[in-house]
């Protein structure tokens, strides 16, 4: 089965924005709290962020050669 979405909101985008906000909910933690910034939950969203990002670009390649 063949399955091709035309919306603006895929599972790429949402992860991204997911963990856009977790890294804003970081941001702001450290912000408020004045500690330092957690290294390994800082690491574990920038991994995600990096990962997402790789993904939405590769399936963005991907349609436009498929077009």
């Amino acid at each position: 089965m063949k399955f091709f979405q035309r919306g603006a909101i895929r599972g790429d985008i949402v992860t991204l924005l997911i963990a856009g906000l977790a890294l804003v909910g970081l941001l702001a933690y450290a912000a408020l709290s004045g500690v330092e910034l957690p290294l390994w939950p800082s690491l574990a969203v920038m991994a995600v962020n990096l990962f997402a990002a790789g993904r939405l670009a590769w399936t963005v390649l991907k349609s436009k050669k498929r077009l």
